[in-house]
């Protein structure tokens, strides 16, 4: 079986994938997933959770109720993914998106987290997207988040990183090619990817056989708040730039303000993946 390259089991080893949702922007975006996975869930949905790493969103979904089963390809994660599920039961298997140890035709909904931004070469993201369309049954539904071309010029910018040459080259070639390699020097950064367009994004999906439903912000532009972690702890705030998001979701021409997009289709109706 081939699995992901060394470079990100190494990264998600040494790094704590556990609290990163707990902290920063995390609880932004895990707040804004589950808003938006919400809209795709149906009673006893059997769902797989592609690179679900410790598991924050299959215990989440076990514990509405549904069928879960987490995939990730990282060991650790596993192990970490396994003392969640404790609570809320929910299957956790190692594999990885462009094999899936999973029946054809057996899953109403599947889930690619970190699949799409961190095979780097196009060709195995459209076997990953295809894989996942042979699980899926006739009428299920796939959500895939992606990480805008975008989001490290944006994020540098805000941070006052983009001065440093290292850093402003990388996004440079994100920007021109959606090319993800992190200088040398910075081990909190994600390991070699690809960002995409959003325009990008959906052509995959088409490629792979699916017809896109949506295209969506997750965090949108709220996470510029220059106060923002201060605010968020604030119910009342936290509310309003929740609103936001919502208010301006629908425009495409923001989604690159925004630092992760998920995309919801269905398989076309003539697509042959077996």
């Amino acid at each position: 079986m081939k699995f992901i390259d060394s470079s990100i089991d190494q990264f998600y080893t040494q790094s704590q994938e556990e609290l990163r949702l707990s902290v920063g922007l995390g609880p932004l975006e895990f707040e804004r997933n589950k808003i938006l996975i919400s809209r795709y869930l149906i009673p006893s949905d059997k769902i797989a959770d592609i690179g679900g790493g410790p598991g924050h969103y299959a215990q989440w979904l076990a514990g509405l109720g549904h069928d879960v089963t987490l995939i990730d390809p990282v060991k650790k994660h596993i192990n970490q993914a396994k003392k969640r599920s404790a609570k809320n039961f929910f299957n956790c298997l190692q594999g990885e998106a462009r094999h899936l140890p999973l029946d054809d035709a057996s899953q109403d909904l599947i889930i690619m987290h970190g699949p799409l931004y961190h095979l780097q070469e196009e060709e195995d993201r459209i076997a990953a997207l295809r894989e996942a369309g042979r699980k899926l049954k006739k009428n299920g539904i796939i959500l895939g988040f992606a990480i805008t071309h975008s989001a490290s010029a944006v994020a540098a910018l805000h941070s006052g990183l983009i001065y440093q040459n290292e850093i402003c080259a990388m996004c440079a070639e994100e920007l021109s090619s959606g090319i993800h390699e992190p200088p040398s020097g910075f081990p909190f950064m994600l390991p070699k990817g690809f960002y995409h367009r959003p325009s990008e994004l959906i052509a995959e999906f088409s490629t792979a056989g699916f017809e896109t439903i949506d295209l969506l912000p997750v965090e949108g532009m709220a996470w510029l708040d220059g106060n923002f972690f201060q605010n968020w702890a604030d119910p009342l705030k936290r509310s309003q730039l929740l609103r936001l998001i919502q208010m301006t979701e629908k425009d495409r021409e923001l989604l690159c303000f925004s630092p992760h997009i998920m995309l919801a289709a269905k398989l076309n109706a003539d697509s042959c993946l077996f």
